[in-house]
Parts: C-alpha cells; structure tokens; sequence
C-alpha cells in the first residue's frame, strides 16, 4: 500500500490488487481478450432477433434512426467509461467507478444495482434459451433448461480468464457469422431505396404505415441504447487486462462501435430486403419471418440454433462480470467482514473469484423462479439510472489529481453532457408513460436501498467505510505514482 510518506514505493497499478487487501486477479488478457468476453456479454445477434424484432413491431422504419441515435448516444457513452476506467482500471465495473470518484455513498446504491440486475438479467436469458433450442429438440420445459445452463455457464465462468476468453470468442464467431448471413441475404434481395426508411413509419391499427411521432421515436432510442448495452463490460475485466490504463479505453471503444455496427446494419438490411416493410412490421417474429422467408426452415432452424448458443454465451459472460462486481465490493470492505473474507477469495489454480461467482450464480437460479413479468419490471430501468451515474462521474473526474498515461475523451465535457441529457429525456418518456411506472419504481427502489444500506451500515461501521474511502484515495496515489 503507498502511503504519504513513501509514495515511490507503491507497486504499478497494473500489477497490484487494490490497496485494501484481498484477492489478486490475474492480469492475464489482451485487449482482444476483452473485447471478445464483452462483445459476448452484448450478444448482438441476440439483441438483433429478440430486441430488434421487438423494435420493428412497435416502431417500424423508426428503428433506422431510433438505432442510429441510440448508437451516437451510446458511444458518447462509451467515452465517459474509457475515461474513467483509464483511471481506475480496477475489477467491479459501475460500482469501482462510481465508488471511487462520487464516494462511497453512491457507489453503494451502484452496486445495489449490479447486485439485483446481473444475476436476473442471466435469469432472462436462460429462460428464453428453450424457445431458440426448441425448434431442434422438442419439448424442452424453459425453466429446468434455464436452470441448467445457469449451473453449466457459471461452472464455466470459474476457469481461468484466458479459456473464458476462447470459450465466448469461439461462441461470438459463429454469432456473428449469422449476422453476417443474415446481412447478406437482404443486400442480395434489396427492395426498396434506403431513402424510403428517412421517413419514420410504424404500422397503424388498420396494418398499414403511418407516420412515427417523436414520442415513438424516442421510445425507438431507448430500446437502441437497451439493446447495444453491454459494452461497459469491459471494465469488469480492466484489472485482467494487461496494461490496463493505457489499453482498457481502446477495449471499451471497440466493444461499443463493433456492437453499433453489427446490429444496425443486418436490421438496415432486413428492412430494405423485406418483401414488404407491412408484413415484415405485422409478423410475430419480424427476424424470424424475414429469414424463413429467405432461406426456408432447415437453415432458418440452423440460425435459431445458433442464437441459443449466442444467449448461452452472453449468460457466461454476464456470470463473470457479476462474480467480478461481488468480489470487487467484497475486497472493498463494502459488507460485513464474514462475508467479505469469503467472498473476496481469489482460486489460488485459477486466478478466479470463485466463491463471489458461484454466488452470483445461485441468486441467478433463484431468480428463474420469479414471474418473468416481475424479472423484466425489476431490471427494465436500471440501465438508465446506471448510465446516469457514469456520466455524471465523468463530469466530476477531472477534479481529481491527473494520472499520467491514462486516456482523456476528447470534447469535455460535451460527452458527459449530452450523455446526461439523453438519459433526463428517456425519464421523462419514463414517467410520461403509466407502463413504465412499476419499472421505475422498482430501480428507484433499489437505488434507495444502496443509499440506505450506507447511511445504515457502512457510515456506522467505521472500519467498513474506511476501506471504501481509503481506497478511493490510495487508488490514486499509486496512479500517480505509478
């Protein structure tokens, strides 16, 4: 640990766990490494089939620029982690960042959120994994299917970090190979202009096209930001990264823009090669019906065997990143020592964060039990609230001392204040909308209960928050050092 009066004895970041003790993970990862774990946390083909089809039945040509914005806003985004993990390029994701440059107060409520929506957006996932392999092996029953890739995924997630990282990048491959597929076969049947998806359109009650109003078009923003979540990933991954300060913003970026390319232009291609933009937006599957209609049920069958393996993939992924998030917050002193010591334990074979992993699987299993409505109301919003803290951090950071070498966003602080204002809009769509009023609700709720939980446990432990704010500091004592 550095301290005031030996400041050039602290060890690099890059090669010291944090200050206050704990587990060492093993910094391992290249830069492609990351990228390749992250991407398969985002798994665009994934998003392009569930969310995008979604998109196109409620929004319709909207998509087009609802996406497109969401892709500017989302790397706007983007710049504000690659900064901010630049300069605290430690495991636990939101919550080490949040923690360390607004305190430990909202970290608190960050990590209340990573804590609650990681392990029940697994739980969405897996049970959605029975509609995909169904169409191969008939009579699956979604819950026990999901049960089981939760306890095979997170088994996998306890290897070492490098076959992790083979494992997701053999999986990404063949995803993207479908988007790729997918892409081509409305480029060979083009048939309309891209003109005609300038003009915003959705289908009206009586099946035909109507213009898209600026509320549907914002709604259409929401779910492009929702659906290319995922690339602040990287940062759950920054103290396996070799070189991290001067590396993790170069992951972060190219998770962003490869996931804002492979998804907007196979939706682009869907609607120019759809027969009709009307049959396509009216469809009960709008992806699905558009690749039966092209290639005809075997390899239709083939692609949707692949998303599974795509939402397989992303479950191991999203398993590491919350083992990550309980371990980092373990080493932080940020729950009672018990839990801590346990929680905090690095495999002395692996280099992994086992017992935190295994953890975050189990409360994964549980939530496979709960309603699916309740799961989605649960974790609807806490993106937003999450992108809020991130941006607002990136505001603040400068007003720390500077860190030599790490990455500063260009334009600040236009990034951070954009970023901030998208997020106001899409709350006051929120709140606008009774339909989202459960959802936001339940996310006020949990960032309540992290305010809580400090005012409640930490600042009347002494020695809990200690850890947090003694960290914080040292943290950059040793970047500065460094």
């Amino acid at each position: 640990m550095s301290t005031p009066n030996h400041p050039a004895s602290a060890p690099p970041l890059d090669t010291a766990a944090t200050t206050t003790g704990g587990g060492q993970l093993s910094r391992s990862l290249g830069v492609g490494g990351n990228v390749l774990i992250t991407l398969s946390g985002i798994s665009p083909a994934s998003s392009v089939f569930i969310l995008g089809g979604a998109a196109f039945a409620g929004y319709g040509t909207g998509v087009f620029w609802g996406f497109i914005i969401a892709g500017v806003i989302s790397l706007l985004v983007a710049l504000c982690y690659a900064e901010l993990g630049s300069r605290h390029p430690l495991a636990g994701g939101d919550y080490t960042l949040v923690s360390r440059v607004l305190g430990p107060a909202p970290g608190a409520a960050v990590f209340f959120i990573g804590l609650i929506s990681l392990p029940l957006i697994v739980a969405i996932f897996a049970l959605g994994v029975a509609d995909y392999l169904g169409v191969a092996i008939a009579g699956l029953d979604p819950l026990w299917t999901a049960v089981i890739v939760i306890a095979l995924a997170t088994a996998t997630a306890c290897f070492n970090i490098r076959t992790n990282a083979w494992v997701t990048g053999a999986f990404l491959f063949i995803e993207m190979a479908a988007l790729a597929y997918l892409t081509f076969l409305g480029v060979i049947h083009i048939e309309r202009p891209l003109t005609d998806l300038l003009n915003p359109q959705a289908l009206n009650d009586a099946g035909g096209l109507a213009p898209l109003g600026i509320a549907g078009l914002v709604l259409a923003v929401t779910q492009g930001i929702f659906s290319y979540n995922g690339y602040g990933g990287a940062i759950y991954f920054a103290e396996e990264t070799k070189d991290a300060r001067r590396t993790i913003a170069r992951a972060l970026l190219w998770s962003a823009l490869i996931t804002v390319l492979a998804e907007i232009i196979p939706l682009t291609s869907i609607m120019l090669g759809a027969d009709t933009l009307e049959e396509l937006f009216g469809a009960d599957l709008p992806v699905e019906s558009f690749l039966s209609a092209r290639t005809g049920d075997a390899v239709s069958t083939v692609i949707l065997v692949t998303i599974a393996l795509a939402i397989v993939n992303a479950i191991i992924a999203i398993a590491l990143q919350a083992g990550r998030l309980l371990f980092a917050a373990a080493r932080d002193g940020a729950m009672p020592p018990a839990l801590s010591r346990r929680l905090s334990r690095i495999s002395s074979r692996t280099r992994m964060p086992v017992a935190a992993t295994i953890t975050m699987g189990v409360i994964a299993l549980i939530g496979c039990f709960i309603p699916f409505d309740v799961l989605l109301n649960a974790t609807g919003s806490t993106l937003a609230f999450s992108y809020g803290f991130i941006a607002l951090a990136a505001l603040i950071v400068r007003r720390q001392p500077s860190v030599t070498g790490s990455y500063r966003m260009p334009l600040w602080p236009v990034p951070p204040v954009v970023a901030l204002l998208a997020i106001g809009t899409i709350f006051v769509i929120g709140i606008l909308d009774p339909a989202q009023w459960l959802s936001l609700g339940i996310s006020t709720g949990i960032i309540a209960a992290g305010f809580l939980y400090y005012a409640v446990y930490l600042r009347a432990n002494p020695g809990a928050i200690h850890l947090l704010e003694a960290d914080a500091s040292d943290d950059l004592s040793e970047e500065c050092s460094a």
